[in-house]
């Protein structure tokens, strides 16, 4: 059997077998409150985990890391004191001081999570990592797997008129998603660029996705999808078409085989989110 007909056969089973642990993968967001604020306004960054417009879950404060607000060309940690729990999601408080193209990002605290084999394929055909199950299927023997994961997310925010290169900072996680284009430079219309990194060098030929509240669109057959789907070049770039005046996102999760005692997968999800007019 070939391999990619082995994937989609083996996929299948394993959604239907493992799709509990499947369902159960969130994704996580920062969405400002207003993308646009005026200079000296309150902005609050609210942390979804779930989906891009439905938080299952808010994120303790301890889990999170590397809180980082630059703008200006400087770098700010807001403390603990601006956090605010809810049921379902997080919010981040501070005050937008000085005008400019403003980044707010964060990661999480790496957590081991195990899985049996069959729920680990389910997981990765589920959440559309076709080349890591191939890799998987092909060459591990594993009958349960420990993986290693950690979310990076980040929000862009134009305060003001003035536009910055603040867009262009790199937060230091390990998976990034750096524009090439200030975002509000961006229209309906355009084609956004942009590039991966996995420690600081280019990613490629990984799966992305892009999306925007709302999205509905229709494959060749006419399934339901919820995103754009690209793949990084040799360079780790890819671009997508702005097809629409909202707040979008683009996703990607890497996963990584790893040998060092504490897990055998590592994954880095990430996350950008900003908005178009």
């Amino acid at each position: 059997m070939k391999i990619k007909t082995m994937v989609k056969a083996v996929a299948l089973s394993s959604l239907i077998l493992g799709g509990a642990q499947a369902a159960s993968a969130d994704q996580m967001f920062l969405k400002a409150q207003d993308y646009r604020p005026a200079v000296k306004a309150a902005a609050n960054v609210h942390l979804l985990n779930g989906t891009f417009e439905i938080s299952a879950n808010a994120v303790a404060v301890d889990r999170i890391k590397n809180v980082r607000i630059v703008a200006g060309g400087k770098v700010t940690t807001p403390s603990e004191s601006q956090w605010k729990q809810a049921k379902s999601f997080s919010t981040l408080s501070f005050a937008a001081e000085v005008a400019g193209t403003y980044v707010v990002g964060l990661s999480t605290k790496p957590r081991v999570i195990e899985m049996d084999r069959n729920q680990f394929v389910g997981y990765m055909a589920y959440e559309g990592m076709k080349d890591a199950l191939a890799t998987f299927i092909q060459d591990s023997k594993l009958t349960s797997v420990r993986e290693r994961y950690s979310k990076h997310v980040r929000t862009f925010m134009q305060v003001g008129d003035q536009k910055t290169d603040d867009y262009k900072a790199s937060l230091g996680h390990p998976l990034e998603i750096m524009l090439e284009d200030n975002p509000y430079n961006l229209r309906f219309g355009k084609t956004v660029k942009f590039q991966v990194l996995l420690n600081g060098k280019p990613l490629a030929n990984q799966s992305v996705k892009a999306s925007y509240e709302g999205f509905h669109a229709h494959n060749t057959t006419g399934g339901h999808i919820t995103s754009y789907n690209v793949k990084t070049d040799d360079q780790g770039r890819a671009s997508f078409l702005l097809s629409n005046k909202a707040v979008w996102y683009i996703s990607l999760i890497n996963m990584q085989p790893v040998n060092d005692g504490d897990a055998d997968y590592e994954s880095n999800w990430a996350t950008v989110t900003f908005d178009v007019k």
